[in-house]
């Protein structure tokens, strides 16, 4: 499960499932859960290297998992919860819309062999154009260990 608080308020809260590059190397989650990135290398939350989470903006025209992570600012919280109770913390240090062409390329989000455990959080971007079931745009969150 993954909690991001912005001032104390649930902004999301989701389970994760394991997520994994489709036939044209878009990492798509499922839908109604975030998607960590499980591809050989990358690591889990809170271990050393630089998670990945994904989730849906939307989907079938309703909010999905990831609908309010534009509203996370620098400062809030994101706190995973594995299944036996241990929780990791992180603190956002960067919310920001991303150009979709960019965020494959951006190595300040793909950085999978930092010694720190870092997190991201990537959705769509509602603010841009909706295109063949799409938007154009990302939302990436960077986080730190709290």
């Amino acid at each position: 499960m993954t909690v991001v608080s912005a001032h104390g308020v649930e902004q999301v809260d989701t389970s994760l499932r394991p997520a994994y590059l489709d036939k044209q190397d878009y990492l798509i989650p499922a839908p109604g859960a975030a998607g960590w990135y499980a591809e050989a290398g990358w690591p889990k939350p809170g271990y050393p290297g630089t998670s990945i989470l994904v989730g849906h903006i939307s989907w079938s025209h309703q909010p999905d998992v990831f609908w309010n992570l534009p509203r996370v600012r620098i400062g809030d919280t994101v706190v995973v919860t594995y299944t036996s109770g241990q929780k990791v913390r992180f603190t956002v240090t960067r919310s920001s819309p991303e150009r979709k062409t960019s965020v494959p390329h951006d190595t300040s989000i793909w950085d999978a062999g930092n010694p720190r455990p870092l997190l991201r959080l990537i959705t769509c971007d509602p603010s841009t154009t909706f295109v063949n079931h799409h938007y154009l745009g990302n939302w990436v969150v960077w986080a730190v260990p709290a």
